[in-house]
């Protein structure tokens, strides 16, 4: 059997997934025998089979995509031979005048065949209450001849109007589609089933053999055949899950009635119509054990009456999605999640988990974008003023610290300060803190920051973050410097300042002056900043990507073949030069199964 791991999604004539028992469309099929179901009905059935790819198991969901079946069914004819066992309870010869036929289903028979190609018999149909033939012929018709009106009832009794010749001369016609009996003991006693020499020297043994060997050849030699109406009758596709023995129908549907012209199911969009049936099936593989085998997924292609089927499309292809970050990865500290702190352009690489293998069709990537909304360094106020260069001289390693209240609620985004530079280069940290924090109590936030400050004259610095929504109150603020040296220019902000000018310098010497500093509040941005400087941007290798629904801070990326063949070979990364976070929520990757 072929492993449906290797077979391409599809409908094959047998669980197999052999590439020759794929139906493709040109394919016709024919429901030509009655099953029984139970309580005396029966169902006209053809089964095909569809492979679920081992993938399954790890995927979230699964979709139809580039799909389209279409089965018609259609009304016609069909002949019978009457040695079938399918459609003949019983059949029996009178002489060579009258034939009597059981059928298993109440076929509409529109022909009586007779056993001389080309000869035509005049006959009488008879209608029969167990052994009792009713005397009178219910209508007359001739072999070979159309049946007016078409006759429904079993047993049926033809009784011909004179003895039909069966002698060894005449010609005898034996229909294309007429096949022998095939019992099971016949090959248990060694008989040919087509008959044949019958070898062995025990007398009760040869009698057996004998009685089988009439049973294969029991059919009608009066009537060999005969044609049926075929209409399809409530038509109806329905695909079961197979579970270990039992079955679960996911999906149906029917067109009622009985059709004397061409029908054709689905009627609706194949992916709109199997959309819950594949949830069904992702729930089932999610809950199989280690190492146990798929469910069966299996098409049923039933009418409560004979016709014939003919496969108009039948191209299906299933795409699989995968989620490479679990709820608790996406939720979790360690979550792809870039922190760009504006000083400089930079590109950073996301940490994605390895995908699974197989053809990519697309990669969803959704999360959220916190960026500053201001230049990192811009002209001061009053640039040309004595006061520009009056305030608090500050160095390598001093830190200055006071309380800074916040009026109202806002969306705070960095804290702004004016600044005389004494230095090409400006490199330290800022941060945020409760007012009352004890000692060792974590930021609320915590931004490095690098400025060139490489510049004449009085400057306007932003230490940008992240907005973060705060609540109106006192905070503290801690402002350290690692490199280069400047004046931070006096103003009327804050309260309670000191400055310590080394790590051992705990409580610090407090401050007769106030110094220029104010919080910048701030919205995230869609996809440019307000000065019009371009938001984080994503990139795949030297392809650029556009990133969609940049609104509230949220966003989402679409990465699609061509450019998708270069991950993970190539990493996707972000490029910025403002203060921003970027932080995957979200990583969808969808693969064609088949």
């Amino acid at each position: 059997m072929s492993s449906p791991a290797l077979a391409p999604f599809g409908l094959y004539r047998s669980a197999a997934f052999n590439a020759a028992t794929r139906l493709s469309a040109g394919n016709s099929l024919t429901l030509d025998r009655p099953q029984a179901i139970g309580g005396g009905a029966f169902v006209f059935r053809l089964s095909l089979w569809l492979p679920l790819p081992p993938a399954c198991r790890d995927a979230r969901a699964l979709q139809l995509a580039d799909s389209r079946l279409e089965l018609r069914f259609t009304p016609g004819e069909m002949t019978l031979a009457t040695d079938d066992s399918h459609w003949f309870s019983s059949t029996e010869d009178t002489e060579r005048t009258q034939a009597r036929l059981g059928f298993v289903w109440p076929a509409t028979v529109v022909r009586i065949d007779g056993p001389h190609a080309g000869a035509q018999y005049a006959f009488g149909l008879h209608r029969a209450d167990g052994e009792a033939v009713s005397a009178e012929a219910s209508q007359r018709g001739r072999t070979g001849q159309t049946l007016a009106p078409a006759w429904q009832g079993s047993p049926l009794v033809v009784r011909f109007d004179a003895p039909v010749p069966l002698h060894a001369s005449a010609t005898l016609k034996k229909p294309a589609a007429a096949r022998p009996r095939k019992l099971p003991q016949a090959r248990a006693l060694g008989v040919p089933a087509a008959g044949g020499l019958i070898q062995s020297h025990d007398h009760g043994l040869v009698a057996a053999q004998a009685g089988i060997i009439e049973q294969l050849r029991r059919s009608s030699q009066l009537v060999p055949s005969l044609r049926i109406a075929a209409r399809p009758t409530s038509p109806r596709l329905r695909l079961v899950l197979e579970e270990g023995g039992s079955e679960r129908l996911l999906w149906q549907t029917i067109a009622a009635g009985e059709h004397t012209t061409a029908v054709s199911l689905p009627t609706a969009e194949l992916a709109q119509e199997w959309a819950a049936a594949l949830e069904q099936i992702i729930a089932a593989c999610s809950k199989l054990a280690p190492g146990a085998g798929l469910p069966g997924l299996r098409l049923d292609i039933e009418s409560d009456a004979p016709c014939t089927v003919n496969v108009l499309h039948a191209a299906l292809a299933l795409d699989a999605e995968y989620d490479l970050l679990t709820d608790g990865q996406a939720m979790a500290p360690g979550a792809p999640r870039l922190v760009f702190d504006g000083s400089r352009r930079t590109r950073l690489a996301l940490e994605l988990p390895a995908p699974p293998a197989g053809n990519r069709r697309s990669l969803q990537l959704g999360g959220r974008m916190r960026c500053a909304d201001m230049p990192g360094v811009g002209p001061g106020r009053d640039a040309t003023t004595a006061a520009a260069r009056q305030g608090l001289l500050l160095e390598e390693d001093h830190r200055v610290e006071c309380r800074l209240a916040l009026l109202a609620p806002s969306r705070v985004a960095g804290l702004v300060l004016g600044w005389h530079p004494l230095s090409a280069r400006l490199r330290g940290s800022l941060r945020v803190l409760p007012a009352d924090a004890r000692r060792g109590t974590p930021a609320l936030l915590a931004q490095a920051f690098d400025f060139d400050t490489d510049t004449a004259g009085v400057l306007m610095l932003a230490v940008r973050w992240p907005a973060l929504d705060l609540q109106a109150q006192a905070l503290r603020i801690e402002l350290g410097l690692q490199e280069g040296r400047g004046i931070w220019l006096s103003g009327s902000a804050g309260e309670d300042w000191h400055i310590r000018q080394d790590a051992g310098d705990l409580d610090g010497r407090a401050l007769a002056l106030t110094l220029d500093a104010a919080w910048l509040d701030d919205d995230a941005g869609d996809g440019t900043t307000g000065d019009g400087a371009p938001a984080p941007s994503f990139h795949l290798g030297s392809q650029s990507l556009t990133a969609t629904d940049m609104a509230q801070g949220r966003f989402a990326l679409s990465v699609a073949p061509p450019a998708l063949d270069a991950w993970p070979g190539q990493p996707l990364c972000v490029e910025s030069g403002i203060a921003a976070e970027v932080a995957i929520e979200s990583a969808v990757l969808k693969l064609r199964l088949g």
